[in-house]
Protein backbone atom coordinates (compact mmCIF):
# COMPACT_ATOMS: atom_id res chain seq x y z
CA UNK A 1 0.00 0.00 0.00
CA UNK A 2 2.81 2.62 0.59
CA UNK A 3 6.38 2.66 -1.09
CA UNK A 4 9.40 2.98 1.24
CA UNK A 5 11.94 5.55 -0.31
CA UNK A 6 14.91 5.14 2.23
CA UNK A 7 14.75 3.93 5.32
CA UNK A 8 14.40 0.29 6.35
CA UNK A 9 11.48 -0.98 8.50
CA UNK A 10 12.29 -1.36 12.16
CA UNK A 11 10.53 -4.20 14.42
CA UNK A 12 10.13 -3.97 17.67
CA UNK A 13 8.03 -7.13 19.19
CA UNK A 14 5.00 -7.19 16.84
CA UNK A 15 5.13 -3.34 15.87
CA UNK A 16 6.87 -2.50 12.42
CA UNK A 17 7.70 1.29 11.91
CA UNK A 18 8.77 2.96 8.58
CA UNK A 19 9.80 6.11 7.75
CA UNK A 20 7.89 6.91 4.43
CA UNK A 21 9.28 10.79 4.20
CA UNK A 22 11.36 13.51 6.06
CA UNK A 23 8.35 14.33 8.29
CA UNK A 24 5.65 10.74 7.79
CA UNK A 25 6.32 7.98 9.96
CA UNK A 26 4.18 5.09 9.01
CA UNK A 27 3.13 2.46 11.89
CA UNK A 28 1.36 -1.00 12.04
CA UNK A 29 0.74 -2.95 15.30
CA UNK A 30 -0.78 -6.70 15.35
CA UNK A 31 -2.19 -8.24 18.21
CA UNK A 32 -3.71 -11.07 19.06
CA UNK A 33 -7.21 -9.26 19.91
CA UNK A 34 -6.27 -5.78 17.79
CA UNK A 35 -4.14 -4.70 14.89
CA UNK A 36 -4.27 -0.84 14.08
CA UNK A 37 -1.91 0.96 11.64
CA UNK A 38 -1.93 4.39 10.61
CA UNK A 39 0.34 7.41 9.49
CA UNK A 40 1.94 9.98 11.71
CA UNK A 41 2.70 13.45 9.93
CA UNK A 42 5.45 15.35 12.59
CA UNK A 43 5.18 18.84 10.76
CA UNK A 44 1.34 19.11 12.09
CA UNK A 45 1.21 21.20 15.39
CA UNK A 46 0.13 18.94 17.58
CA UNK A 47 2.87 16.11 17.11
CA UNK A 48 5.98 19.11 17.10
CA UNK A 49 4.33 19.98 20.54
CA UNK A 50 4.73 16.10 22.11
CA UNK A 51 8.30 16.05 20.36
CA UNK A 52 9.20 19.52 22.00
CA UNK A 53 7.68 17.71 25.49
CA UNK A 54 9.35 14.91 25.06
CA UNK A 55 12.59 16.55 24.37
CA UNK A 56 11.96 18.44 27.18
CA UNK A 57 11.37 15.65 30.02
CA UNK A 58 14.35 13.79 28.69
CA UNK A 59 16.57 17.41 29.02
CA UNK A 60 15.07 17.95 32.18
CA UNK A 61 15.53 14.30 33.45
CA UNK A 62 19.19 14.38 33.10
CA UNK A 63 19.68 17.32 34.68
CA UNK A 64 18.01 16.16 37.74
CA UNK A 65 20.22 13.35 37.65
CA UNK A 66 23.43 15.09 37.64
CA UNK A 67 23.11 17.73 40.36
CA UNK A 68 21.43 14.78 42.17
CA UNK A 69 24.68 12.84 42.42
CA UNK A 70 26.51 15.97 43.07
CA UNK A 71 24.04 16.25 46.19
CA UNK A 72 24.73 12.99 47.38
CA UNK A 73 28.62 13.25 47.40
CA UNK A 74 30.24 12.82 50.52
CA UNK A 75 31.89 15.85 52.21
CA UNK A 76 35.52 16.33 52.05
CA UNK A 77 36.36 15.07 55.42
CA UNK A 78 34.92 11.94 54.22
CA UNK A 79 38.38 11.35 52.02
CA UNK A 80 40.24 10.75 54.95
CA UNK A 81 40.71 7.79 56.77
CA UNK A 82 38.51 8.03 59.47
CA UNK A 83 38.68 7.03 63.20
CA UNK A 84 36.30 7.78 65.71
CA UNK A 85 36.48 7.76 69.72
CA UNK A 86 32.83 7.61 71.37
CA UNK A 87 32.90 9.52 74.39
CA UNK A 88 31.64 8.52 77.63
CA UNK A 89 33.57 5.19 77.23
CA UNK A 90 35.03 3.06 80.00
CA UNK A 91 38.71 4.76 78.65
CA UNK A 92 37.12 8.66 78.15
CA UNK A 93 35.29 8.22 81.79
CA UNK A 94 38.80 7.31 83.14
CA UNK A 95 40.53 10.38 81.26
CA UNK A 96 37.96 12.63 82.89
CA UNK A 97 38.24 11.93 86.59
CA UNK A 98 41.60 14.10 86.08
CA UNK A 99 43.62 11.58 88.28
CA UNK A 100 47.42 13.45 89.21
CA UNK A 101 49.14 10.71 88.30
CA UNK A 102 47.03 9.87 84.96
CA UNK A 103 47.44 13.37 83.83
CA UNK A 104 51.47 13.78 84.60
CA UNK A 105 51.46 10.24 82.28
CA UNK A 106 49.73 11.82 79.48
CA UNK A 107 52.31 14.46 79.76
CA UNK A 108 54.97 12.33 79.58
CA UNK A 109 53.69 10.71 76.92
CA UNK A 110 52.79 13.85 74.75
CA UNK A 111 56.71 15.55 75.81
CA UNK A 112 58.12 11.89 74.34
CA UNK A 113 56.05 12.93 71.18
CA UNK A 114 57.07 16.08 70.62
CA UNK A 115 60.55 14.89 71.41
CA UNK A 116 60.33 12.54 68.51
CA UNK A 117 61.31 10.01 70.87
CA UNK A 118 57.54 8.27 69.79
CA UNK A 119 58.33 7.38 66.06
CA UNK A 120 55.62 5.96 64.26
CA UNK A 121 55.58 2.75 62.36
CA UNK A 122 54.86 4.66 59.24
CA UNK A 123 57.88 6.90 59.91
CA UNK A 124 60.26 3.74 59.89
CA UNK A 125 58.83 2.21 56.85
CA UNK A 126 59.08 5.12 55.03
CA UNK A 127 63.39 5.11 55.58
CA UNK A 128 63.09 1.69 54.10
CA UNK A 129 62.02 2.08 51.00
CA UNK A 130 64.09 2.04 48.38
CA UNK A 131 63.68 5.28 46.24
CA UNK A 132 61.31 4.96 43.33
CA UNK A 133 59.56 7.91 41.01
CA UNK A 134 56.35 6.99 39.75
CA UNK A 135 55.29 9.19 36.66
CA UNK A 136 51.62 9.56 37.42
CA UNK A 137 48.47 11.03 34.82
CA UNK A 138 46.56 13.85 36.52
CA UNK A 139 42.66 12.43 37.13
CA UNK A 140 39.78 15.13 36.71
CA UNK A 141 39.62 17.86 39.57
CA UNK A 142 42.40 16.42 41.38
CA UNK A 143 44.59 18.56 43.59
CA UNK A 144 48.37 18.63 45.02
CA UNK A 145 46.88 17.89 48.21
CA UNK A 146 44.90 14.87 46.95
CA UNK A 147 47.84 13.63 45.54
CA UNK A 148 50.34 14.74 48.79
CA UNK A 149 47.91 12.84 50.99
CA UNK A 150 47.43 9.59 48.46
CA UNK A 151 51.25 9.03 48.04
CA UNK A 152 52.10 10.25 51.26
CA UNK A 153 54.39 12.99 50.26
CA UNK A 154 54.69 16.71 50.94
CA UNK A 155 53.43 18.84 47.95
CA UNK A 156 56.30 20.47 47.51
CA UNK A 157 57.82 16.92 46.66
CA UNK A 158 55.71 16.18 44.14
CA UNK A 159 56.06 19.75 42.62
CA UNK A 160 59.53 20.37 43.14
CA UNK A 161 60.10 17.07 41.80
CA UNK A 162 57.59 17.91 38.62
CA UNK A 163 58.77 21.45 37.97
CA UNK A 164 55.97 23.36 38.76
CA UNK A 165 55.10 25.33 41.77
CA UNK A 166 53.19 23.90 45.12
CA UNK A 167 50.22 27.28 44.73
CA UNK A 168 49.97 25.20 41.22
CA UNK A 169 46.76 23.90 39.63
CA UNK A 170 46.70 20.54 38.06
CA UNK A 171 44.92 19.40 34.89
CA UNK A 172 43.62 16.81 33.53
CA UNK A 173 46.16 14.45 31.89
CA UNK A 174 48.64 16.62 33.00
CA UNK A 175 52.19 14.22 33.90
CA UNK A 176 53.66 14.66 37.22
CA UNK A 177 56.93 12.90 38.41
CA UNK A 178 56.13 11.81 42.07
CA UNK A 179 58.90 10.15 44.54
CA UNK A 180 57.60 7.31 46.78
CA UNK A 181 58.87 9.09 49.74
CA UNK A 182 59.64 12.54 50.91
CA UNK A 183 62.80 14.41 49.70
CA UNK A 184 63.62 16.02 46.14
CA UNK A 185 64.55 14.79 42.78
CA UNK A 186 67.06 18.08 42.01
CA UNK A 187 69.09 18.40 38.20
CA UNK A 188 73.03 19.68 39.13
CA UNK A 189 73.21 23.17 37.66
CA UNK A 190 76.62 24.28 36.87
CA UNK A 191 78.77 25.47 39.47
CA UNK A 192 76.60 23.64 41.73
CA UNK A 193 78.18 20.89 44.20
CA UNK A 194 76.61 18.24 45.80
CA UNK A 195 77.51 19.93 49.54
CA UNK A 196 75.65 22.98 48.53
CA UNK A 197 72.29 21.82 47.69
CA UNK A 198 72.10 19.33 50.36
CA UNK A 199 72.50 22.36 52.70
CA UNK A 200 70.24 24.31 50.65
CA UNK A 201 67.62 21.76 51.15
CA UNK A 202 68.66 20.79 54.89
CA UNK A 203 69.31 17.22 54.30
CA UNK A 204 72.34 15.39 55.16
CA UNK A 205 74.37 14.52 52.48
CA UNK A 206 75.42 10.71 53.93
CA UNK A 207 71.61 10.10 53.01
CA UNK A 208 71.97 11.01 50.01
CA UNK A 209 75.17 9.60 49.50
CA UNK A 210 73.72 6.20 50.42
CA UNK A 211 70.18 6.71 48.63
CA UNK A 212 71.66 7.27 45.15
CA UNK A 213 74.39 4.62 45.32
CA UNK A 214 77.24 7.36 44.42
CA UNK A 215 80.81 6.40 44.56
CA UNK A 216 82.16 9.99 44.80
CA UNK A 217 79.84 13.08 45.44
CA UNK A 218 82.79 15.40 45.03
CA UNK A 219 82.70 15.09 40.77
CA UNK A 220 78.80 15.06 39.90
CA UNK A 221 78.42 16.73 35.98
CA UNK A 222 76.02 19.22 36.09
CA UNK A 223 72.73 17.40 34.51
CA UNK A 224 73.12 14.93 36.67
CA UNK A 225 69.75 13.83 38.43
CA UNK A 226 69.53 13.01 42.36
CA UNK A 227 67.37 12.21 45.18
CA UNK A 228 67.60 14.32 48.33
CA UNK A 229 65.92 12.37 51.04
CA UNK A 230 63.33 14.74 53.58
CA UNK A 231 64.44 17.68 51.26
CA UNK A 232 62.78 20.86 53.38
CA UNK A 233 61.97 23.44 50.52
CA UNK A 234 62.29 27.53 51.63
CA UNK A 235 58.97 28.65 52.83
CA UNK A 236 60.09 32.52 53.64
CA UNK A 237 56.35 33.68 54.10
CA UNK A 238 54.59 30.22 56.05
CA UNK A 239 51.14 30.59 55.87
CA UNK A 240 49.31 30.21 59.27
CA UNK A 241 45.38 30.24 60.02
CA UNK A 242 43.07 29.66 63.25
CA UNK A 243 42.31 26.18 63.78
CA UNK A 244 38.42 26.27 63.88
CA UNK A 245 36.16 28.70 62.08
CA UNK A 246 34.86 30.55 65.59
CA UNK A 247 37.75 31.90 66.46
CA UNK A 248 36.77 32.41 69.96
CA UNK A 249 38.81 31.56 72.78
CA UNK A 250 37.46 30.35 75.76
CA UNK A 251 40.24 29.99 77.82
CA UNK A 252 42.98 31.52 77.67
CA UNK A 253 47.06 31.29 77.78
CA UNK A 254 48.35 31.66 81.58
CA UNK A 255 47.41 30.43 85.07
CA UNK A 256 43.91 29.52 86.02
CA UNK A 257 41.80 27.57 88.34
CA UNK A 258 39.48 25.27 86.75
CA UNK A 259 39.06 23.15 86.15
CA UNK A 260 42.54 22.50 88.00
CA UNK A 261 44.69 25.17 89.43
CA UNK A 262 47.78 24.95 87.28
CA UNK A 263 49.02 27.20 84.11
CA UNK A 264 47.41 26.69 80.81
CA UNK A 265 49.95 26.52 77.64
CA UNK A 266 47.32 26.20 75.63
CA UNK A 267 44.51 28.21 73.81
CA UNK A 268 40.96 26.51 74.23
CA UNK A 269 38.60 27.53 71.18
CA UNK A 270 34.84 26.91 70.69
CA UNK A 271 34.44 24.18 68.49
CA UNK A 272 31.14 22.40 69.03
CA UNK A 273 31.68 19.51 66.95
CA UNK A 274 33.19 21.10 63.70
CA UNK A 275 35.60 20.79 61.56
CA UNK A 276 39.10 21.40 62.46
CA UNK A 277 41.79 22.57 60.27
CA UNK A 278 46.39 22.34 60.76
CA UNK A 279 47.24 25.46 61.11
CA UNK A 280 50.21 25.64 59.06
CA UNK A 281 51.05 22.47 56.63
CA UNK A 282 52.86 20.04 57.79
CA UNK A 283 53.53 16.49 58.74
CA UNK A 284 51.28 14.56 60.99
CA UNK A 285 53.63 12.68 63.48
CA UNK A 286 50.69 11.53 66.11
CA UNK A 287 47.13 10.74 65.30
CA UNK A 288 45.15 8.97 68.18
CA UNK A 289 44.23 8.39 71.79
CA UNK A 290 46.67 10.33 74.42
CA UNK A 291 45.13 10.30 78.05
CA UNK A 292 43.55 13.27 79.28
CA UNK A 293 43.81 15.29 76.19
CA UNK A 294 41.31 12.39 74.29
CA UNK A 295 41.89 11.85 70.72
CA UNK A 296 44.93 14.20 69.58
CA UNK A 297 46.74 15.13 66.51
CA UNK A 298 50.48 16.39 67.07
CA UNK A 299 51.59 18.05 63.71
CA UNK A 300 55.27 18.61 62.77
CA UNK A 301 55.60 22.13 60.61
CA UNK A 302 59.08 22.66 60.41
CA UNK A 303 62.40 22.19 62.62
CA UNK A 304 60.78 24.73 65.02
CA UNK A 305 57.44 24.59 65.02
CA UNK A 306 54.69 21.55 66.11
CA UNK A 307 50.94 21.80 67.03
CA UNK A 308 48.45 19.92 69.53
CA UNK A 309 45.26 19.58 68.70
CA UNK A 310 42.80 17.73 71.18
CA UNK A 311 39.71 16.45 72.37
CA UNK A 312 38.39 15.26 69.09
CA UNK A 313 35.80 13.32 68.30
CA UNK A 314 36.85 12.44 65.17
CA UNK A 315 40.08 12.08 63.51
CA UNK A 316 40.58 12.05 59.43
CA UNK A 317 44.04 11.38 59.57
CA UNK A 318 47.05 8.96 60.41
CA UNK A 319 50.89 9.47 61.55
CA UNK A 320 52.86 9.75 58.65
CA UNK A 321 50.39 12.08 56.77
CA UNK A 322 51.21 15.53 55.13
CA UNK A 323 48.40 17.84 55.82
CA UNK A 324 47.14 21.33 54.20
CA UNK A 325 45.45 24.00 55.90
CA UNK A 326 42.31 23.85 53.52
CA UNK A 327 41.48 20.02 54.71
CA UNK A 328 40.36 18.85 57.94
CA UNK A 329 42.45 16.66 59.91
CA UNK A 330 39.62 16.01 62.59
CA UNK A 331 36.18 16.94 64.02
CA UNK A 332 36.07 18.53 67.43
CA UNK A 333 34.56 17.23 70.68
CA UNK A 334 34.63 15.98 74.01
CA UNK A 335 37.04 13.18 74.57
CA UNK A 336 39.92 12.90 77.20
CA UNK A 337 39.74 15.26 80.84
CA UNK A 338 37.17 17.59 79.38
CA UNK A 339 33.99 19.22 80.32
CA UNK A 340 32.55 20.51 77.21
CA UNK A 341 32.91 20.60 73.30
CA UNK A 342 35.87 22.86 72.18
CA UNK A 343 39.27 22.34 70.69
CA UNK A 344 42.71 22.58 73.04
CA UNK A 345 45.57 24.41 70.89
CA UNK A 346 48.62 23.91 71.40
CA UNK A 347 52.04 25.27 69.75
CA UNK A 348 55.65 24.81 70.33
CA UNK A 349 58.73 26.44 68.67
CA UNK A 350 62.16 24.97 69.24
CA UNK A 351 60.97 22.82 72.10
CA UNK A 352 59.10 25.63 74.33
CA UNK A 353 55.56 26.36 74.16
CA UNK A 354 54.64 29.63 73.27
CA UNK A 355 51.07 31.82 72.94
CA UNK A 356 49.28 30.86 69.67
CA UNK A 357 48.37 34.33 69.83
CA UNK A 358 51.72 35.41 69.50
CA UNK A 359 52.12 33.79 66.02
CA UNK A 360 48.72 33.67 64.71
CA UNK A 361 46.51 36.99 64.29
CA UNK A 362 42.72 36.87 64.55
CA UNK A 363 41.60 35.12 67.63
CA UNK A 364 38.84 36.80 69.74
CA UNK A 365 39.15 36.62 73.42
CA UNK A 366 36.30 36.15 75.58
CA UNK A 367 36.21 37.38 79.40
CA UNK A 368 35.40 33.72 81.80
CA UNK A 369 34.54 34.33 85.26
CA UNK A 370 35.33 31.24 86.54
CA UNK A 371 35.00 31.79 90.15
CA UNK A 372 31.05 31.78 89.18
CA UNK A 373 30.79 28.16 87.90
CA UNK A 374 31.61 29.69 83.82
CA UNK A 375 32.63 25.76 82.70
CA UNK A 376 33.03 26.43 79.17
CA UNK A 377 36.24 25.49 77.79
Amino acid sequence: MFRASQSKPIRIGNLTILRLQAHKIFFDYHGRQMQFSGTLDLEKKRFRLLSLFVYSFFCAFFIFILFARQDLAPPIAEEFPESAISENTAEDREAKKGESKYLEETEAQKQAILEGKIISSEETQTSRIKFKLIQYRVRKKETLADLSLRFKVPIESIAGSSGISPESSLYSGQILSIPNKPGLVYKLKRGETLAKVTDFYKAKIEEVILENELSDSDFLKPGEVVFIPGAILPDPLPVWRIPVGSRLVTSGWGTRTFPQYKFHAALDLRANYEPVYPARKGKVVYAGWMGGYGNAVVIRHDESFQTVYAHNSKLYVRPGDFVSVNKPISRSGCTGYCFGPHLHFEMIKDGKFINPAKVIKGFVFKQLNMEKGVREL
